[in-house]
């Protein structure tokens, strides 16, 4: 079974269920979804920004129906690796983007995402693309 660890925008996508292609994916891949700790802690900040209790609700529903992974020690490692093949090459990405891709790494999960451009130039990550 393949993991497929969703990234903070497709998971912003679920919970809207727009498109609905999107949501269908969801529900059709539930046993095999996860999210990294670093995606929880965007969706809940961006929900306490927004400062609406039913988006707060919303997103503790879609991450209720998720394995929220941790970030462990040996995910340092990759993080650190991937971040200085980028810097090397040129082609940094943003902080949470490499923290997510490098946690997708350490546990050889797919990123699910809308924006496949985020993470093209990470070494040995596996990238989906839902629309």
């Amino acid at each position: 079974m393949t993991l497929l660890m969703l990234d903070t925008d497709i998971s912003s996508y679920v919970i809207r269920r727009r498109p609905a292609s999107v949501a269908e994916r969801f529900e059709h891949y539930a046993s095999e979804l996860c999210v990294s700790v670093v995606t929880a802690a965007e969706l809940r900040f961006g929900a306490e920004k927004a400062a609406r209790p039913e988006l707060v609700k919303l997103v503790e529903a879609y991450l209720a129906r998720l394995a929220i992974l941790d970030w462990t020690d040996a995910v340092t490692f990759h993080y650190a690796r991937i971040r200085a093949a980028l810097e090397r090459a040129g082609k940094p990405i943003g902080n949470l983007d490499l923290m997510i891709a490098s946690h997708a790494v350490a546990v050889e999960a797919t990123v699910v995402t809308n924006n496949v451009r985020h993470f093209a130039s990470v070494p040995g990550l596996k990238v989906e693309e839902w629309k």
